[in-house]
């Protein structure tokens, strides 16, 4: 059941990129992040509702709470920060291909975590990834430079600090889920990170009343699709690893490529083409040693 969650959450994800790389263009970056998570909590009501996952809160103990605090005040802001600059200024077809090192984190901070340890094939797999993310950024000097796809471009190294600590957070979140349930769970996770993020968009002295209601519409997309693809990822770690859920999940990323690519006119080439090639088949021997 893990996989039909990670594989909604996936296209789910996709949609609500989509919109965000538009709004990204014309909004702070903590405005766009409150304004999508407290956009996200109707749909995130309703999955409660539906799967009566609604808890007392006050009965929860240290292990709900703490990784919740932590996830609100450390890693929302920071992660909305690095997230929307990423979007910002970098190309679709190169940042989201980035998603395919999800699988690497997540393993590493599963082991450490819980002492899930992947398969052997799921290793190799790992570094059939690696060596593709480093196809897809090779360029003249780069070839004998793997670093400088992040220090030159800083939408690259936005999106790997990203995926890392998204890892981390996947291991905090599978803490307090434990002590709760997933649906119930995420409800408190945005409740909790809206008024946080709203604190960073007003510290930042800002005033974008006319530009929100003009991105309304992709706003309430984004934050609806947000709300599913959030849900639905929680589903699909509380009931398999985190790793391999990662690497479905990862699939979104192929998706997004093909929007840069089709609908925002980035290039494309036989190295993007070769990369995204590798990337496919790591991420399917990975899902398949599950």
């Amino acid at each position: 059941m893990w996989f039909f969650y990670a594989l909604l959450s996936a296209i789910f994800a996709t949609v609500r990129r989509t919109n965000e790389k538009v709004t990204a263009r014309s909004l702070n970056h903590f405005s766009i992040g409150w304004l999508v998570q407290g956009l996200s909590l109707p749909v995130i009501c309703l999955a409660m509702l539906c799967w009566h996952a609604a808890l007392n809160p006050w009965t929860l103990g240290i292990r709900f709470w703490l990784p919740l605090v932590i996830i609100w005040v450390a890693y929302y802001p920071l992660n909305t920060y690095l997230y929307v600059h990423a979007y910002r200024h970098g190309e679709f077809s190169k940042i989201l291909p980035l998603q395919s090192l999800s699988p690497l984190f997540s393993a590493i901070c599963g082991y450490v975590a819980f002492g899930q340890q992947p398969a052997g094939y799921a290793v190799f797999a790992m570094a059939i990834i690696m060596v593709s993310v480093y196809v897809l950024n090779m360029r003249g000097r780069r070839m004998h430079n793997p670093l400088h796809m992040f220090t030159a471009d800083r939408a690259n190294l936005y999106m790997t600090i990203v995926i890392a600590m998204s890892a981390a957070a996947g291991v905090i979140d599978t803490i307090a889920i434990r002590a709760s349930n997933p649906v119930f769970y995420s409800f408190m996770s945005t409740l909790g990170a809206v008024p946080v993020l709203f604190v960073c968009a007003r510290l930042s002295q800002v005033h974008e009343g006319p530009a929100i209601r003009k991105q309304l519409r992709s706003l309430v997309t984004s934050g609806t699709f947000f709300g599913l693809s959030y849900t639905t990822y929680l589903l699909s770690i509380s009931t398999g690893q985190l790793a391999y859920a990662s690497a479905v999940r990862g699939s979104s990323m192929f998706m997004g490529a093909a929007v840069g690519i089709l609908w925002l006119k980035e290039s494309f080439t036989r190295q993007k083409l070769l990369a995204f090639v590798g990337m496919a088949a790591g991420l399917t021997l990975f899902a398949l040693t599950a």
